[in-house]
């Protein structure tokens, strides 16, 4: 007969060993992901102080949520379990509905199941207009931005920015792999662009999947992960593209202001026009006080205030009304059962600490969730409260086998 309750007991009496430097620094968390993120999350890792975590991989979101979906480390150059990713492409309440569905990995309601799934906001972020060419400081407007991202334009002076000779032909770097930050940038353009752009953008995650049969325009040179982005920049001597605000990233090229087209004031990426743009586009709130369904197929399971519902906790942020208008949340995406409990616990700790204030997001350009809802996060998924979600809740998973 199955017995999880007796299982989670042992292994919680070996995760208080392992604090006395026992079993706990042989094992290893697995991590990965986001691009955009992962200088942070190497940095944050490096500085957790139990030696449980494997140093995080940066492989882009696409393929980072691929391999927590399908829990193969692999992927993320690892062997074992995948226990939790960073992504800025949101996992879709499709991907939640099938991993819980009895043919995922979930299983909800199977016993032999990982059980639900967690997917949380862990910072905002800006995607950054970067380039090399102009020496001063350049700000474009939607329809302009809308125009050299489909290719329409190619030269600085059809945006009315003065170079050399030389320098007026720009190449445009993308993105080839799936990719968080792609797709932060290709739903605000379809957001805004309409006959601003030579194409319509549809918020996918490949930004050669925007373009029809795949066919991009001659001045467009491919890169693969954000480092790689960096890297065609640095050969180039007049060229454009689009990047998180890391320095590891962008601490050679110069960052474009953009026009907001609502409010028709220009903003710089900095993090008060994150959170203005956040608190102005209604993607601020949280899952209200709805009652909390976890089951897919149950009545109240697609109200927005369920917080049940793990598409509910992130919102999206495509075109606000104020502030810098490329700006979005940097995700993770977690199991609530682990069939460790030692790893349970060591991930909650981690948790603790990210959502405590965190001087490393400045360092990294990127932007703290507002207190009220790191508060909200550690309530519900660290501490616990009546909802039950939060990571190794004894009720909940003492009915599934866990992530391993």
């Amino acid at each position: 007969m199955f017995n999880r309750n007796s299982r989670v007991s042992l292994l919680s009496a070996v995760c208080l060993l392992t604090t006395s430097g026992g079993v706990l620094a042989q094992q290893t968390v697995v991590s990965g992901g986001s691009t955009l993120s992962g200088p942070f999350y190497l940095d944050e890792i490096a500085q957790f102080p139990l030696p449980t975590f494997k140093p995080y991989v940066s492989v882009g979101s696409g393929t980072g949520k691929f391999a927590f979906l399908t829990n193969n480390a692999a992927y993320l150059g690892s062997s074992g379990a995948v226990h939790w990713i960073a992504s800025e492409s949101i996992l879709t309440r499709q991907q939640i509905v099938d991993y819980l569905s009895p043919a995922g990995l979930g299983k909800y309601g199977n016993p032999a199941g990982h059980g639900p799934l967690i997917q949380i906001p862990a910072m905002a972020t800006p995607v950054t207009i970067s380039y090399k060419g102009p020496t001063g400081t350049v700000t474009l407007t939607k329809a302009q931005l809308c125009g050299l991202a489909s290719g329409k334009y190619t030269r600085w002076s059809e945006l009315g920015v003065a170079v050399p000779a030389g320098l007026d032909h720009f190449k445009f770097v993308f993105r080839i792999d799936s990719s968080g930050t792609t797709e932060l940038l290709t739903r605000h353009l379809q957001a805004v662009c309409g006959v601003d752009s030579s194409i319509a953008f549809t918020g996918k995650s490949v930004f050669a999947q925007e373009f029809p049969g795949g066919v991009l325009p001659a001045n467009f040179m491919q890169a693969a992960g954000s480092s790689g982005v960096a890297s065609v920049m640095g050969a180039q001597v007049s060229a454009i593209t689009y990047l998180g605000p890391d320095p590891a990233y962008t601490a050679t090229l110069k960052q474009a202001n953009l026009r907001n087209s609502n409010d028709n004031v220009a903003y710089s990426p900095t993090a008060a026009n994150v959170d203005l743009a956040l608190e102005t586009s209604g993607s601020a709130g949280l899952p209200g006080s709805a009652p909390t369904v976890t089951d897919p197929n149950a009545l109240g399971w697609d109200n927005i205030n369920n917080a049940g519902n793990p598409a509910n906790w992130v919102r999206l942020s495509a075109n606000p009304m104020q502030g810098y208008p490329i700006s979005g949340r940097s995700n993770l995406v977690l199991s609530q059962c682990y069939a460790s409990a030692a790893v349970a616990a060591d991930i909650k700790n981690f948790l603790v600490r990210h959502y405590a204030p965190n001087i490393l997001l400045d360092n990294h350009k990127l932007v703290p969730l507002s207190p009220v809802y790191r508060a909200a996060i550690t309530r519900v998924f660290v501490t616990g409260d009546a909802k039950n979600l939060n990571i190794g809740n004894a009720t909940v998973c003492a009915n599934y086998a866990g992530r391993e």
